[in-house]
């Protein structure tokens, strides 16, 4: 999406609802995190394909495998970091869980949008591609931003009540 921010819609969605499952922060940040190489790509500071080796199944799966280990390493290491943005993750497979799916997530939307991508890498074609319009998928997230909105709002009010 030419917008990182239109991922958040589809992450707010399927992780309020899943956060007793997967660990909700890691899998806001896993849902964007794919953009990262295509945002250095897109302002020049590396070269390439706009869309690269992390708009695979396979490069998110690795990206994936990183942002975990990151996310399980500060847990251990500065707990109280992660006590602020509420994020002490409750199990190595809620994090493994939300870092996967949040990636796969970003590369199923992207590929249906962009033919560039290659999702089954090394395989050379897209079969996504073109699936569902740019307006339904456009449309779908800011959908997505809303209800999701609407959750994590509903989320936080219950949060605040028990802690008060």
């Amino acid at each position: 999406m030419p917008f990182t921010p239109f991922h958040f819609g589809p992450a707010l969605l399927f992780g309020v609802p899943l956060r007793r499952r997967l660990d909700f922060v890691t899998f806001l940040v896993a849902n964007v995190i794919v953009d990262v190489r295509t945002t250095f790509v897109f302002f020049g500071i590396l070269s390439g394909r706009l869309h690269g080796p992390l708009h695979t199944y396979l490069g998110a799966t690795l990206l994936a495998g990183v942002l975990a280990g990151g996310v399980l390493i500060c847990a251990r290491l500065v707990p109280s970091v992660m006590d602020r943005i509420r994020s002490r993750p409750d199990s190595v497979g809620a994090v493994l869980l939300a870092s996967v799916t949040g990636t796969w997530i970003h590369v199923t939307l992207d590929s249906v949008l962009y033919l560039d991508i290659q999702p089954f890498a090394p395989l050379s074609t897209n079969p996504l591609y073109g699936t569902i319009s740019t307006g339904a998928i456009y449309a779908g997230c800011v959908f997505a931003l809303g209800l999701g909105g609407v959750a994590s709002l509903l989320m936080l009010r219950n949060w605040l009540s028990a802690t008060n």
